[in-house]
């Protein structure tokens, strides 16, 4: 009887406690890696290339030790330096349950933060975002039983080189095929990209007998020799690079002496690329647009939620540009890829990809005067039991942005897993919002000078799972969440259970507009003046003022309560300054943007829809919200393009 009593408390701590599912974290990363980092450490007329390789040892418990070279350059034609890459102090890392990640940037002497993503092969990318290196950081996990034989079959191949660190007159792309044969050749190697001191004109070049050699612990070398006649400061890719290959094959970094960037990737075997990409990938790209009608320097990292069928691609970008003071977000509804036969993508006029590692990896290489070097990689499924809130599915209500857009106060979020619901319920609308909805509770949980403060939040539907799909919970954030980029996390508690933690970054604004079809694609919530549905066969006219209605604009005054409908009178503003541009064009907002009287989280924006845009057709709309200090200036916006022909024009 003692014995059954002690086994029936067990059960019942153990049905008390959150399920914890396999799920990343800090100990994701252990063990040694191999990386390769390019990098503009901004200052405008003055930007100096920067490249660096190494060996970075991660402990599993948030720290972790550095050994590499690192080029500096001096300027165009002024020479460079080589100095030891360290172990910078306070070295140390973080990994988030949805496999975000962060790292002291040891090759910035101001040790800045590197922000990006583990994804699928323990692959690392990620960016410096807020700081003045505009750079792009790849690693992979190094092998313990590799060779020549590690590379075998078709590849194609991305590189982005500022030659002798000049980003004005010697940029150089490349993107092409080529074929490894096991044991160490690559034969011929025909070379295609372009160069700026080649009139950035798609230029071929052909390498004779290039070959590697790849050792055990997966690095090597990779050796292009120079093509016939062609003085070197022409030539595309050539000479040694130093080579490091993931112990499946599938993706490769590689760079030489220099201030060049080489990725690669192993081709898809079959013409199965226009299904083959789905799901969430990590992003990072650098890019150094020679343009001069908008040209600088600009990196991104980010998350990109690929959906062949309808054929869209939602994207969140942090990016940070040479031509900017400070970071930016990006959040936008793309086409999908329009993948040809051998899974390359040049659909795009200054941009092309390809697709491989049986659908985990893309890159991708400018075209013209933007030479631009991206990478995709896949993000593993997360799964788990009991109470389960997928770290990968806290989106925004409106635009449906990817899981690393920032949360910012008042935002409408929706939240997806399972075991979270026991009953579909929805909360009644003009009365305040519920903290507890079909059985669940959610928490949002942030310091404050050090210590947790933890509120739970208004819930306006709870949605138990049908066949196949995810429960859904539906929640307002607090007023009084940060803006500066805390992390919060959140929570949610069904019965007694509670659920694994989710931490995300907040940020002042997240704009999502509300879209008819509820995707956050398509024609958006906007209205005329009489009430009636902006529709194709409604349209809105030029000169015309209409109601738009989103939700993520931040911060409002006079404060509202969490989850209380807005007042009439006074109108709960904005506090920060809101700009809409309608097919390109600036609009005219006509009165603060506010809290839609009546209704809890619902933003609404007046504006006039500007001359110039084009009619008898559906246009973008861009939504542009001001940062955490409120700056005006558009340096500081968070740029926001939610659907793909938005605004239907007559």
């Amino acid at each position: 009887m003692i014995y059954r009593r002690l086994v029936l408390s067990l059960s019942l701590v153990l049905a008390a406690l959150p399920a914890m599912a396999q799920l990343p974290s800090n100990a994701t990363l252990k063990g040694s890696y191999f990386f390769r980092y390019l990098d503009v450490d901004a200052g405008g007329a003055s930007d100096l290339a920067v490249s660096a390789s190494g060996t970075i040892v991660f402990d599993g418990n948030g720290n972790y030790t550095v050994t590499g070279t690192q080029i500096d350059s001096n300027g165009p034609g002024a020479g460079s330096q080589t100095v030891n890459v360290t172990t910078p102090s306070g070295a140390a890392y973080s990994v988030f349950s949805s496999g975000m990640f962060s790292m002291v940037n040891p090759m910035d002497p101001q040790n800045a933060t590197l922000f990006g993503g583990v994804g699928a092969g323990g692959i690392i990318v990620a960016s410096s975002t807020e700081s003045a290196d505009v750079d792009l950081f790849i690693a992979i996990p190094i092998s313990t039983a590799s060779s020549n034989a590690a590379l075998l079959g078709n590849y194609f191949v991305a590189s982005l080189d500022f030659l002798n660190g000049d980003l004005t007159a010697l940029n150089r792309n490349t993107f092409f095929s080529m074929t490894a044969n096991g044991t160490g050749s690559l034969g011929t190697v025909t070379v295609k990209g372009t160069a700026t001191n080649l009139g950035d004109a798609p230029t071929t070049q052909t390498s004779l007998g290039a070959s590697y050699t790849v050792s055990a612990n997966g690095s090597g070398t990779m050796t292009f020799p120079a093509p016939a006649g062609v003085a070197a400061n022409s030539q595309l890719l050539s000479g040694a690079k130093t080579l490091y290959v993931s112990s499946d094959g599938n993706f490769f970094i590689a760079g030489g002496p220099g201030f060049d960037l080489i990725v690669g990737v192993k081709a898809l075997p079959s013409n199965n690329a226009s299904t083959v990409i789905n799901g969430f990938y990590f992003t990072g790209a650098l890019e150094n647009d020679t343009d001069p009608t908008f040209g600088g320097v600009f990196a991104t990292e980010g998350v990109a939620n690929e959906f062949p069928n309808p054929g869209v691609e939602f994207s969140y970008q942090r990016a940070n540009a040479d031509f900017f003071n400070n970071a930016n977000d990006l959040t936008q509804a793309l086409a999908y890829f329009a993948f040809n036969a051998d899974g390359t993508d040049t659909s795009y006029t200054n941009i092309q990809y390809a697709a491989g590692a049986l659908g985990n990896i893309v890159i991708a290489s400018g075209l013209g005067s933007n030479y631009e070097l991206n990478l995709y990689v896949k993000i593993p499924p997360v799964t788990g039991t009991g109470v389960f809130l997928d770290p990968t599915r806290v989106q925004n209500a409106g635009s449906n942005a990817p899981f690393e857009a920032s949360v910012s106060p008042g935002e409408a979020l929706t939240l997806y897993g399972s075991g979270m619901v026991t009953q579909t319920q929805s909360a009644p609308g003009g009365t305040q919002f519920p903290t507890t909805l079909g059985g669940a509770q959610v928490t949002f949980s942030w310091p404050v000078n050090g210590n947790p403060v933890t509120v739970n939040v208004p819930i306006f539907f709870a949605g138990k799972q049908t066949s196949g799909g995810s429960d859904q919970i539906s929640v307002l954030a607090p007023y009084a969440l940060p803006t500066d980029g805390t992390v919060v996390t959140i929570q949610v508690t069904t019965g007694s259970v509670k659920s694994n933690a989710v931490t995300l970054y907040t940020g002042p604004a997240s704009p999502g507009v509300l879209t008819q079809a509820q995707n956050g694609l398509g024609l958006s919530d906007i209205l005329h003046a009489n009430f009636t549905v902006a529709t194709t066969a409604n349209p809105v006219a030029v000169g015309e003022t209409v109601s738009l209605f989103m939700v993520g604009l931040g911060p409002v005054s006079p404060a509202v309560t969490d989850g209380a409908p807005s007042p009439g009178n006074p109108l709960a503003k904005v506090t920060s300054q809101v700009l809409v541009f309608v097919d390109g064009f600036q609009a005219t907002v006509s009165v603060q943007p506010v809290l839609a009287p009546g209704f809890a989280g619902l933003y609404q924006v007046n504006f006039t829809v500007p001359a110039g845009v084009g009619t008898g057709q559906s246009v973008t709309l861009e939504i542009l919200t001001a940062d955490a200090n409120n700056n005006i200036t558009a340096d500081a916006f968070l740029d926001v393009i939610a659907g793909i022909g938005v605004v239907p024009i007559k």
